[in-house]
């Protein structure tokens, strides 16, 4: 018989990926499973903050894109300054309903489908005890797999959690590195510890096709363009020198200092007319924008600890930082 263990990672990512509307058709899927799945009281905490920053990360996406108004100025004189106040407004409308929108499904859990799908997966709840941190913060000072960041020892507690209580062949799902990178030392502790087997996977597909049944095509479909769509915001990502490069010199072309929209504007052009292989293959090229400039801002608290290049003026606009 196994077991399966689903990485929070792969719920957040159905919010920060996932392009589809059919998250509901999943149910019937994890339902028909749902005997098979365990989690670990860890695992709950890590998801419930989790999604709650990962919500607050689309607010604020969306508060940077709300517009300034313009009104007291010589534009006001111009035929089609209205409508173009009107475009404004309506935009900000819609931005604000947005937002609006975010937080009550922050509140309101109940209504959240992806916090649904990830309670069908607490079929079986391991706890957290003194003894499982005790030993989880042995393994960090020992530097044994798996490793969280620095500050916590959140995915050794939920090893050793798996470790003392799973009893049966195990399946772990997950596309984190620290599971993924060490899954032969895992493994080897997994048997060592309870005689039974470890396999790590990538996909929910992925297990069902260790149970030995197949999955459906609507969790083959959403999970594939979720894989294919982090795998490449990755990729670039992890080319920022490309990126900060482009949008720095797009910034000096805009005279140090633009509103998103304008850099935005000007960041297509360059990349139509000078990396269209670049342009073709990113999907989600403002969103790469916004994620640089967080990335190398020293105010932002998604700095990487890298070169400081930007500032954040104000909401939507940003400017090369001149005192490196």
């Amino acid at each position: 018989m196994y077991c399966i263990f689903i990485d929070t990672n792969i719920f957040l990512d159905f919010y920060r990926y996932n392009k589809n509307d059919n998250i509901l058709n999943l149910f019937n899927e994890f339902k028909k499973y749902q005997k098979f799945l365990i989690t670990t009281e860890q695992s709950i905490d890590e998801f419930n903050r989790n999604r709650d920053k990962t919500i607050n990360d689309f607010i604020d996406i969306l508060n940077s894109q709300l517009n300034t108004i313009y009104d007291k100025n010589f534009l006001s004189n111009l035929d089609g300054f209205c409508d173009y106040i009107r475009s404004i407004k309506e935009a900000n409308k819609s931005i604000k309903k947005m937002i609006d929108k975010c937080r009550d499904l922050m509140f309101n859990v109940n209504d959240d489908p992806v916090n649904k799908l990830f309670h069908l997966s607490c079929h079986k709840i391991f706890s957290r005890t003194n003894e499982i941190i005790f030993k989880a913060k042995q393994r960090k000072y020992i530097g044994n797999p798996p490793v969280s960041n620095k500050y916590t020892c959140c995915d050794e507690i939920i090893w050793e959690t798996l470790l003392e209580n799973c009893k049966y062949n195990l399946i772990i799902i997950s596309r984190d590195g620290t599971f993924v990178d060490n899954s032969r030392f895992l493994k080897e502790e997994y048997k060592g510890r309870t005689s039974k087997k470890l396999e790590i996977v990538s996909t929910i597909s992925d297990a069902i096709r260790l149970l030995g049944n197949e999955p459906s095509l609507e969790l083959e479909n959403v999970e594939s363009s979720i894989v294919v769509e982090k795998e490449s915001y990755d990729m670039i990502l992890k080319d920022s020198t490309f990126w900060s490069s482009l949008i720095f010199r797009a910034l000096i072309e805009l005279g140090g200092e633009a509103g998103l929209k304008d850099l935005y504007q000007l960041i297509y052009k360059i990349l139509d007319n000078e990396y269209p292989d670049v342009l073709k293959s990113n999907k989600n090229i403002e969103a790469t924008v916004r994620g640089i400039l967080q990335r190398f801002c020293s105010n932002s608290k998604y700095y990487s600890n890298k070169v400081d290049l930007f500032r954040n003026v104000k909401s939507g606009t940003w400017a090369i930082k001149t005192d490196f």
